[in-house]
């Protein structure tokens, strides 16, 4: 899987920004066919502490939907993994320049095109409106969704505390996601459309994956399997 839209990684702060910019004019976002969804791919990025290494982890979901439930069921998944040196800085709303670069690897890997992308970061909820999610579904020209465990930009209430309850987030007087419960009683998750989908579908698909745990099934795996692969690799010096 090859990106549609290249650009040079190795740029400075002033020239992020500009590009961020420039890349946001090719987002779009309509409602998704969440009914066809058989294959799914999600993304993460774990960092050492003590130098400047990025343990990236793609998976790929193929699922199936249990409507009686209204949740999407896991059949089948396969793991790919990339540890790389990370050269651009840690600056919040900058985050796609630091963990796109050792995330291409992985995708360019696999050969299924997934039908939506999930992605532990911001989508349009962002200063500029491209967070990692929508950088990666613009220049992969595909469907993602943000679903970031903090807030990075936007006002919003506290949702109700049962499971599926949600309130919109907005910035800039413009609604730019929303703020859902995706378990009874825990903090809620960040949620907004990278690229390719709208609000209410991306809310959609994250809470019929959700199924005991905080995070979205395929996120919490990839999750896990960041942070076990930085242990072991550490560990083992």
């Amino acid at each position: 899987m090859e990106p549609l839209i290249k650009h040079r990684w190795d740029i400075n702060i002033q020239e992020a920004k500009k590009l961020q910019c420039e890349l946001a004019g090719n987002l779009r976002f309509c409602p998704f066919p969440i009914r066809k969804v058989k294959t799914v791919a999600a993304v993460d990025v774990s960092y050492s502490r003590f130098d400047k290494t990025g343990y990236a982890v793609l998976g790929i979901f193929e699922v199936e939907q249990n409507d009686i439930e209204k949740r999407f069921e896991i059949k089948k998944y396969d793991i790919f993994e990339h540890v790389d040196r990370v050269n651009f800085p840690y600056v919040p709303g900058y985050l796609s320049f630091r963990e796109i670069p050792i995330l291409l690897p992985l995708f360019k890997q696999i050969t299924v095109r997934p039908d939506v992308i999930l992605v532990d970061g911001a989508g349009i909820a962002h200063p500029r409106g491209i967070g990692l999610a929508s950088h990666i579904g613009v220049i992969f020209d595909t469907a993602t969704i943000g679903c970031a465990k903090s807030r990075l930009v936007g006002e919003y209430t506290e949702p109700d505390k049962t499971k599926g309850s949600y309130s919109p987030l907005f910035f800039n007087g413009k609604k730019v996601g929303v703020v859902v419960r995706s378990k009874d009683g825990v903090k809620p998750l960040f949620i907004s459309p990278g690229n390719r989908i709208d609000i209410k579908s991306s809310t959609e698909v994250i809470l019929w994956f959700c199924s005991r745990y905080r995070l979205p099934d395929p996120i919490r795996l990839i999750d896990m399997r960041t942070k076990a692969l930085r242990k072991e690799l550490q560990k083992n010096g």
